[in-house]
């Protein structure tokens, strides 16, 4: 049996209303090579794993599927490199959610021949639509120009992931070197983005190829609702990220001073003390910034309180003025009648 050139990686969890979707647009790819379709299920509860063990019963050939007892990810293990990289057989890797899924039957193809036209490249990518499952936003194209200001670099992406995780197809460069990607990190799939695009040039086809769902289910669903969510979510590590980007990239993100500074105000708003203060004895350098942030914020709102107290002051001598003109009339127009 001739080995796959290209292997799907496809993580699943509580995803029944949209796993069909993804598995489908696997099946549905058109390519000139063989490919398989790499799915774990983290012990889904609704359905999920009924579903992955259908369609690989339909297609043994072409999708293995490893299944959970217990729930992986809650024990903090890092799913992808644990159970799924090192089964990896293909020299190019694409990665979908179970809750996303592509378009395009031609998608792995062309990504394909364009990594195999720039052989200095490791990764290339497209465009995908961003659809929220409520309807509460109309749907839009991500990245669009205005995500990118300094273009598809890798300097750009240490500032900014705009590389989606269904949008990405990689010459596959961590096989024996899984734990490359820090297991304590949010989020890993930028990590591993910055390890493939380091050298060469990033892929950009500018083809729509893909559906990225916003679902309530979803682990960014309202953080951008919600400011203190991100923060108590994904503040300590995305911090432990940068962290890690620093370290093995020489970036220092100037991001991370200010994120420091609002998980830990998040953190003792929700009255969270010791996670606040974890935050303190893990990143030491990001704390001294949020600490200086902090007292500059103090310095800004003694300020502001001066300068109401100020605005208060001015306000009550403008009014005793106009009720001492108004009573300064008065006596004028009855001084006026009496004449």
């Amino acid at each position: 049996m001739t080995p796959p050139r290209l292997s799907v990686v496809c993580l699943a969890y509580n995803a029944a209303p949209y796993i069909r979707a993804a598995l489908d647009g696997f099946l549905a790819q058109k390519t000139g090579f063989p490919f398989e379709v790499l799915i774990h299920d983290d012990a889904s509860t609704d359905g999920t794993a009924d579903i992955i063990r259908e369609y690989a019963d339909r297609r043994p050939d072409l999708i293995r599927a490893v299944f959970q007892r217990e729930n992986q990810f809650s024990k903090g293990v890092a799913v992808s490199s644990t159970h799924l990289w090192p089964l990896i057989r293909g020299e190019y890797v694409a990665m979908c959610e179970g809750d996303d899924y592509w378009t395009d039957p031609l998608k792995l193809q062309k990504q394909v021949d364009w990594l195999d036209a720039h052989p200095e490249s490791s990764v290339c990518f497209h465009p995908v639509t961003v659809h929220f499952e409520d309807g509460s936003r109309p749907d839009s194209l991500y990245p669009s120009p205005k995500d990118c200001p300094d273009g598809f670099t890798f300097q750009g992406l240490l500032r900014h992931n705009f590389i989606q995780t269904n949008s990405v197809v990689f010459r596959w460069k961590l096989k024996g070197h899984e734990t490359e990607v820090p297991a304590d990190i949010s989020p890993r799939d930028w990590f591993t983005n910055l390890i493939h695009a380091e050298k060469g040039p990033i892929g950009f086809i500018p083809d729509a190829m893909g559906v990225y769902r916003r679902h309530q289910g979803g682990v960014w669903w309202n953080s951008s609702d919600s400011p203190d969510v991100f923060y108590l979510r994904n503040g300590y590590k995305h911090l432990a990220f940068y962290g890690a980007v620093k370290r093995r990239f020489g970036y220092d993100n100037p991001e991370a001073i200010p994120l420091a500074a609002s998980t830990i105000a998040a953190e003792l708003r929700a009255g969270n003390a010791d996670r606040a203060a974890d935050v303190v004895r893990a990143f030491p350098e990001y704390v001294r910034g949020a600490m200086e942030l902090f007292a500059g914020r103090d310095r800004l709102e003694k300020e502001l309180a001066r300068a109401r107290r100020r605005l208060r002051r001015v306000t009550w001598i403008a009014a005793a003025s106009i009720v001492v003109l108004a009573v300064a009339l008065c006596v004028a127009l009855c001084l006026a009648f009496q004449r």
